[in-house]
Formats: C-alpha cells, structure tokens, sequence
C-alpha cells in the first residue's frame, strides 16, 4: 500500500474504536490524520467561516461547531458531538500560534496564548484519556521558558502528566522542513507516558535534527523531495490558474495525492506578481537567493542587510531539494524559499497543499488569502495521522507501551505551580 494515501472521511462508524474531537480544527490537517488513524471524530470546532466551509466540502458527515473555545463548556462538546461523559478518548487541537512563533512579536500576553487555558480547561471537564496539542516549537523558549512551564503545570492541574517533543515533518513523509512542537497528555489514571511516533523517513531519530541548523544530504536522504511533490502538476504563470491535470504522476507520492481524483484540479492558483519580483525571478536560478541579484535589482531596504542575512528570501527551490515550512505568506518570494524550480513564480496554493501532504481531492474553500492562510496554519496531515497511529495504539494496550527515543531541547518539569490564567 502506498504510505502517503490518505482517505477520505467515511460516513459509517462501524470500524471506528476510538472517538476525537478537534477543537482549533483550521482547515482540517489534525482531522485528516485523526481519520486515517482510525480515530471516530465526533466533532471539529474553529471560529472561521472560510475554515468551516472547507470542512464541510471535506468533512461531510462530521459535525463541526462555528465558536470560538473561550465561549465553549465542556458540556457543550459532548452534547455536540453526541458523546456521554466519559466517551472521550482524544482531545486534539492547535491554539493559534502567532503569539509564539518566532517569526511573529513572541508576545507574553498576546491574548492567543491564553488560549491554551481554554483548550485544558475543556480537558478537566471532559476528561478524555489522551490530550494532544501541537504549535510551534518557539514557544518553548518564549519569557525564558515561562510559558512552556506554564502549560506543563496547566496540564498537571488538569489532571494530567504530559510530555513534548519537537517532531520534524520531513521524518514522517511530509515533503517539508517543518519542526512543530507536539505536546501529548495522559490522564493520570493511565499507564502511558509519551506517544511520539518512530521516524519513517530518514536516518535520524526524534530529536537529532533541529532547527535552525545545517542538514546534511546524508541525513535528508530519504525524506520526500521537492520534484516528487510537486513536479507533475501543470505549468502556470503568475496570476493564473490551471484547472485540469495535464500529464501523469511519476512518484509515489504523487500518486497518492492524486488517488481519488480524475482530471479536475482544484486550487492551483499562483499568486500574481509585480513586474519587479517577475524580473528577479527570472535572474535567479534554483538554489540562488537574494545574494545572487544585481544591486539594481535588490529591493531597498536589502541593499545594506549583510550578506549572513535573509539567506531564504527571494529563494529559488530546487528540484531536488526539501522544501522549507509553509507559511501563510508563501505566496511572496521575499517571505521566504517558495519560488518555484523552474518557472518565474511563487508556489500555488496547490503546490504548497501538497508540500504540506494534503491530497488533491482535499479541496480549500473561500477568497485566495483565505486559502492561503488556512494551508499555511495547517498541522500536515501526514504528521498528524503518525502521532495519531501511536495514540491510537496506546488506547488499546493495558500496560506501559515502550516508549520511543526522544532527544528533546526541552523538558517540562513537573508540578512548577505556575498559572497559565495569567498568560
């Protein structure tokens, strides 16, 4: 069976044995990965209409709740996803991450983060046996450590111990450079600790790539390149949208994303460009960034940045190389390496879907900036259904599972007495 296939949400619950509800469910990554785990979601919960009309075009048969989870009881949950107390067995989401994020403010008291006590205040009421909560990994380090203590003790106070690890996409067959920070929650009354999936891709452990450091082609050999993503879909121009496929897929990742599909594309849309960033496309070849422009060519404000700096702006992909993390701003090539291989561009919506390992069956609803956003904020599917393999089979055994290696930067301690109300 081909590793990357992702199936759509079936409507029967028959076969399901384990239930999920996704609260922050964005466009749909986490409950994606939920469903090929075999997870039963019961119910997705976020506050944007774009997100909600994309799960329903997505995610038919599961209900999903327009609210934000400051506004939500624990009550409210079960009776929306149709569950008695105690009929939980996961509690999944990702809490906005802007306030954390080293490419944002990195604010303390940016009101997002305290979005976090919502999510584990939910958790106390519902009691599921299992919590998992992914973000980015700069929160660890934000208020020197205060707020990762924090959640440690938050997650104590709610009645669980709970574990983190920075898991990089690329290791689980996500064509992509993206460290998120996973967070995993047993209630006290289980026997498990952890639940962090084996790599599946690669040769190195959890841990042992981190960001913000060279990878060497040893290391990345293995992990999904950007030619075997994204290199059979049609050539576009910026500003323009191709609609139809229009030559076959020739890797295996490739096939899976287009399983279930015949002819029609859906949003493969290349965000249109000014005639100035077109002309610096065109000087730059794959691999070449910023540093490679004339000066005549260099935005102004980058004519006296140093020549250690911005190494990823205005980056041209290479085919064989790994992308970098999606973000919601991939759209312009000075945010970052998103222009493509070959032609003079930014990466699609699509494109960048895929690097993200959402299948082209999945289909993202609303305005242009509205799909870009949600396939930037997205967890990839792919990751999600690795973390949810292990949860899952966790919930079945009776006794400690051994655990998997895990070399962390970071270690919540226990019981620090904190208060996550005063994030």
């Amino acid at each position: 069976m081909n590793p990357y296939l992702l199936r759509r949400a079936q409507a029967s619950r028959a076969k399901f044995k384990r239930t999920a509800v996704d609260l922050f469910s964005g466009a749909g990554g986490l409950t994606l990965g939920l469903l090929n785990a075999n997870f039963d979601v019961r119910l997705c919960v976020d506050r944007d209409s774009a997100c909600e009309a994309t799960h329903h075009r997505n995610f038919p048969s599961i209900p999903f709740l327009k609210a934000g989870v400051e506004n939500l009881t624990g009550p409210d949950v079960l009776s929306r996803a149709g569950l008695r107390p105690g009929e939980l067995d996961l509690l999944v989401g990702g809490p906005p991450c802007q306030g954390f994020s080293i490419i944002g403010q990195r604010e303390l008291f940016d009101p997002r983060n305290g979005l976090f006590r919502h999510f584990l205040r939910i958790a106390a009421e519902l009691r599921p046996k299992a919590i998992i909560i992914e973000n980015v990994t700069g929160l660890a380090t934000l208020s020197n450590g205060a707020v990762l203590n924090d959640i440690g003790a938050a997650f104590n106070r709610a009645g669980y111990n709970v574990d983190c690890a920075e898991l990089l996409a690329a290791q689980y067959g996500v064509p992509q450079m993206r460290w998120r920070m996973f967070f995993i929650g047993w209630r006290m009354d289980q026997p498990h600790r952890g639940g962090f999936p084996l790599p599946t891709h690669g040769r190195a452990g959890i841990g042992d790539l981190v960001p913000n450091r060279t990878i060497s082609d040893r290391d990345s050999a293995g992990f999904v390149t950007i030619r075997d993503a994204i290199g059979d879909l049609p050539r576009i121009g910026t500003g323009e949208t191709a609609a139809k496929y229009t030559r076959k897929p020739f890797a295996p990742y490739q096939e899976a994303m287009r399983a279930g599909t015949v002819s029609d594309l859906h949003n493969h849309y290349a965000a249109r460009l000014s005639q100035q960033n077109i002309t610096r496309i065109e000087f730059l070849k794959p691999g070449e960034d910023w540093r490679a422009l004339p000066r005549d060519l260099l935005p102004a404000g980058m004519k006296k940045a140093l020549r250690k700096d911005h190494t990823r702006r205005y980056r041209r992909m290479k085919w064989d190389g790994i992308a970098r993390s999606i973000i919601t701003r991939f759209r312009d090539p000075k945010s970052g390496e998103y222009t493509h291989p070959d032609q003079h561009r930014t990466i699609s919506i699509r494109e960048a879907a895929r690097i993200q390992s959402f299948p082209d069956w999945f289909v993202f609803e609303g305005g242009n900036t509205q799909q870009y956003d949600q396939v930037g904020n997205a967890v990839p599917p792919l990751l999600a259904r690795a973390v949810a393999k292990e949860i899952y089979r966790r919930l079945f055994a009776t006794a400690a599972v051994e655990e998997v290696q895990v070399k962390s930067r970071y270690r919540i301690p226990a019981l620090l007495g904190l208060d996550i109300a005063a994030v």
